[in-house]
């Protein structure tokens, strides 16, 4: 699914979704985002893993809207995990507003889903 420069999807692996999400978010782009990450995790999933390998670029929108979306998926007891690779401005940026005390945050989605499990 494309999204004003970003695009999203999302399976199963067992009880839990994966969310992958590649291009920019930004203020034009992340309220929709961030509403369909939610809608794609069913509330009988276990937790969801939000894949942001093949994103670029955050803006501070787009980081209250992570924040948001972890806080609610927290709420209804489903686990997060966050996929962003060492050495990304992504990873950098998350590292900067101490994102991890949010969700954890890992390198690869292997590492992400064998956390998870």
């Amino acid at each position: 699914m494309n999204i004003d420069g970003a695009t999203l999807a999302s399976s199963m692996h067992g009880t839990h979704v994966i969310v992958t999400v590649t291009g920019e978010i930004d203020v034009f782009n992340a309220a929709r985002l961030m509403t369909l990450v939610e809608d794609a995790v069913p509330q009988e999933a276990h937790g969801a893993v939000l894949d942001l390998t093949g994103v670029a670029f955050l803006d501070s929108t787009a980081i209250r809207k992570l924040f948001a979306l972890t806080s609610r998926l927290t709420e209804r007891r489903q686990l997060v995990r966050v996929v962003t690779p060492g050495g990304s401005t992504v990873l950098r940026t998350l590292e900067l507003v101490e994102f991890e005390r949010a969700a954890p945050m890992h390198g690869s989605l292997e590492e992400a889903l064998e956390q998870i499990a």
